[in-house]
């Protein structure tokens, strides 16, 4: 009922430009945020003398 009322509606070209463009620009930022690999500096150094321990 509310899609359809929506659907009814005059909107302005402004509008609809305004609407495009933020789509996309939210597009964008979910392709970037997916893609882009997380930045390995929050990991810390492996603990080295852990593993070369003999037991």
């Amino acid at each position: 009922m509310l899609t359809s009322a929506l659907d009814q509606m005059e909107t302005s070209p402004r509008e609809r430009w305004f609407d495009l463009c933020f789509r996309l620009i939210i597009l964008a930022l979910a392709g970037l945020w997916l893609f882009m690999p997380p930045s390995s500096e929050t990991q810390g150094p492996p603990d080295v003398k852990a593993a070369v321990t003999p037991r």
